[in-house]
């Protein structure tokens, strides 16, 4: 490499440090699992942010990482190519358009895996992937069986201010894994070093689009909130997000019985279902509770808590892409 261009990718590392955060990818080192699955996810969210696809397995490892990163996932398949995918909102992109985008992160052949490969996609209209057009798919050669930092870079076009989608994928024989982490796509040709946050922002960043306000994992005493009846068997009480969402969440709740109980005036009361009545992306959001409840009585202040007898029920908010 000659001096000149050894200056202008100096350069270009300076320009692209004094921007601030420049990881478009949030929870990279995937480090935040709000959801709290650490294995067997062949479809859907894993990790925050990261969704995976055309797997048969999938596992949250936190040994034989690289020493920069405590906490990497492996995803396995059997036939076709698994996935591991982190789309990117439309307001985070706004400034990219003509501009080229590196990804960078580690990865390995945990067994069997061969070839590796990075694509970039972007989205049919705003934040909607109902279709979605790739830029395209670059294959990175041979997966060691080492963690190795491998990289690919993209130019973006005017569509892809609607939002952006990282692929990681890989083809392998019989039953195939791979492991990824270090995940980062920032402006600019050049990779710079992983940017690590403190876990409360990297936190922060992912409660943006998904945030647990009760779950049975965390003990079955786990609260909701306060709220009061307003009649014997319902109850409303306001839940407020930690920082604003990304658009109104949905709820996701556990069916069954007794899941949730209410202390009222010494009496506990129990209910099985729990809906939104109603919600924003930034403000109170109203639950009601109902549908087994029996002893309430209307007006009367109560506290809400997870109820029954295992671990499984929660209160989840999602406002994913």
């Amino acid at each position: 490499m000659t001096k000149a261009r050894e200056l202008a990718k100096l350069g270009e590392v300076i320009t692209n440090s004094s921007k601030g955060r420049t990881n478009l990818i949030i929870n990279g080192d995937m480090a935040i699992n709000q959801r709290g699955v650490t294995s067997g996810v062949t479809s859907g969210y894993f990790v925050d942010r990261f969704t995976l696809s055309g797997c048969s397995a999938s596992a949250v490892i936190t040994s034989n990482t690289p020493t920069e990163f405590p906490t990497a996932i492996t995803v396995s398949a059997t036939s076709g190519n698994p996935i591991v995918t982190q789309k990117i909102e439309s307001k985070s992109v706004q400034h990219l358009s003509g501009k080229v985008v590196t990804a960078s992160f580690f990865a390995k052949n945990v067994s069997n895996a061969t070839t590796l490969y990075a694509s970039l996609q972007y989205a049919g209209s705003a934040d909607n992937w109902s279709s979605s057009t790739t830029i395209s798919e670059q294959n990175l050669g041979t997966l060691s069986s080492d963690w190795v930092k491998y990289t690919a870079s993209w130019t973006v076009p005017s569509g892809g201010l609607n939002g952006l989608q990282l692929n990681i994928l890989c083809a392998g024989s019989s039953t195939f894994t791979m492991g990824v982490t270090g995940v980062m796509l920032q402006e600019g040709s050049v990779s710079t070093p992983f940017e690590h946050l403190s876990h409360a922002e990297s936190l922060a960043l992912c409660q943006r689009y998904f945030f647990v306000l009760a779950d049975g994992t965390r003990g079955m005493n786990d609260h909701l909130g306060s709220g009061h009846y307003y009649g014997a068997s319902g109850i409303y009480f306001s839940a407020f997000p930690p920082v604003e969402m990304r658009a109104t969440p949905t709820m996701i709740t556990t069916s069954g019985s007794n899941h949730y109980i209410a202390f009222s005036a010494g009496v506990a009361d129990h209910f099985d279902t729990l809906g939104l009545g109603g919600a924003t992306s930034r403000s109170a959001i109203e639950i009601v509770s109902g549908s087994s409840g029996t002893s309430g009585t209307v007006g009367n202040p109560c506290f809400l808590r997870l109820g029954g007898t295992s671990n499984t029920a929660k209160a989840h908010f999602n406002a994913e892409l």
